[in-house]
C-alpha cells in the first residue's frame, strides 16, 4: 500500500466562463458598473449603449464612464482577475468578491482607460469569451503613462456584449433597472442617509439619441391625504389613491446583535401607475419590458440598500 496526497486544483478557464455567464440578467453589467463607480467615490456616472458598424456588422457597444478615483496598477490587475478584490472586508464598499467585472468578459472586446494620481493606464483584452471557450485565459495588453494634468476617472468600453443581443437595452428597460436594482436607485434616503444625494447619472439606451439625467434614489410617493378626504374626492376609487409610508428600525428578537432597517410603502394602484410608467394596465401602451404589479411589487430584501431578492412568502 502506498500513500499519496491530492492537492485540489482549479480549472481557471472554466471558472471564468462560469462567472461570466452566471449573471441571469444581461442588465447586471449596469449594476456592476454603477457599484464600481460608487466604490471609486464618483460624483458623475455616464452610461451609454450604442450600435456601431465594424467590418459591415452591427456591434453592440457599451461605454461606462465615471469621474471617481480611478485605478492604480494593482486596481487594474484586480479588475481583470477573478476573486481578487481590493475592497474585501471594507464595510463601505459594495463590491468585495472580485467577481462583478467578470460579466464584462461575455464580450468580444474590453478596453479600459483609467487615471489615478496623475498616471493613466490603458488596457485592452480581445475576444475574452471566445478564448475562454478555447480553454485559454485571455491576456491583457496594457500601457502606463504619466499624465499629471489629467483628472482621475475611468472609462470602460465593451463591444459585442451578450453575443450582441440587445433587446434588453432600450432606454426604458435600463432606466427601470437602474431605479430598482442598482446603487443609484438606493432606498437609503428615507433613513436619513444623504451622502450620495449629489451623485449624477447620465443614461442613454439604444433607442434614445441624447442621455437622460436621473435623480438619485428610489422614488417613494408622498403620503396621501386621510381616507375621509380621499373618499370625498374619489368616492369608491379612494383606495386607489391611498399611499402610506412606514419606516422601521430595530433588532431581530432571536439575534439581537443584528439590526434591521425597513420601509413599507403601501400604495394604491393609481399611485403606482402615476409614478411607474413600466406598469401594464388596460388602456395604456406600456414600453417594452413592462410588467404587472404582481410581477414586480412585494417584499424585497436589500443589501447596501439595493433590492436583491423578493421574499413575498415571508408575508404569508
Amino acid at each position: 500500500m502506498s500513500e499519496f496526497v491530492i492537492t485540489p486544483t482549479v480549472d481557471e478557464a472554466q471558472e471564468f466562463i462560469e462567472i461570466a455567464t452566471d449573471f441571469s440578467n444581461p442588465l447586471d453589467i449596469v449594476r456592476e458598473a454603477i457599484s464600481n463607480a460608487f466604490d471609486a467615490k464618483a460624483k458623475l456616472i455616464d452610461i451609454s449603449f450604442d450600435v456601431i458598424k465594424e467590418y459591415g456588422e452591427s456591434v453592440l457597444q457599451i461605454r461606462l464612464e465615471d469621474n471617481g478615483e480611478g485605478m492604480d496598477k494593482g486596481g487594474l490587475q484586480a479588475f481583470f482577475d477573478l476573486g481578487n478584490s481590493l475592497h474585501r472586508n471594507d464595510p463601505d464598499s459594495i463590491g468585495e468578491k472580485g467577481h462583478g467585472t467578470k460579466v464584462y468578459f461575455n464580450s468580444t472586446h474590453i478596453h479600459v482607460e483609467t487615471t489615478n494620481n496623475g498616471i493613466t493606464y490603458k488596457a485592452t483584452m480581445e475576444d475574452p469569451f471566445r478564448k475562454l471557450f478555447d480553454r485559454e485565459i485571455p491576456s491583457v495588453s496594457a500601457t502606463e503613462e504619466s499624465t499629471p494634468e489629467k483628472l482621475s476617472g475611468t472609462i470602460v468600453l465593451i463591444k459585442g456584449y451578450n453575443n450582441n443581443r440587445r433587446e434588453s437595452f432600450t432606454h426604458e428597460i435600463i432606466r427601470d433597472f437602474v431605479i430598482w436594482f442598482t446603487k443609484f436607485g438606493s432606498v437609503e434616503a428615507p433613513f436619513g442617509i444623504d451622502q450620495h444625494k449629489d451623485v449624477q447619472l447620465l443614461l442613454k439606451g439604444l433607442n434614445r439619441d441624447e442621455p437622460e439625467e436621473l435623480t438619485y434614489g428610489h422614488y417613494f410617493p408622498e403620503n396621501s391625504a386621510n381616507m375621509t378626504r380621499l373618499f370625498e374626492e374619489h368616492l369608491v376609487d379612494a383606495p386607489k389613491y391611498y399611499c402610506k409610508r412606514i419606516i422601521k428600525n430595530g433588532k431581530l428578537k432571536n439575534f439581537p446583535e443584528i439590526k434591521y432597517q425597513a420601509i413599507f410603502a403601501i400604495e394604491g394602484n393609481k399611485v403606482k401607475q402615476d409614478c411607474n410608467p413600466m406598469l401594464r394596465r388596460q388602456g395604456y401602451i406600456a414600453p417594452d419590458g413592462s410588467y404587472t404589479v404582481q410581477e414586480r411589487y412585494g417584499l424585497w430584501l436589500c443589501k447596501d440598500f439595493i433590492p436583491i431578492q423578493r421574499a413575498n412568502e415571508a408575508v404569508e
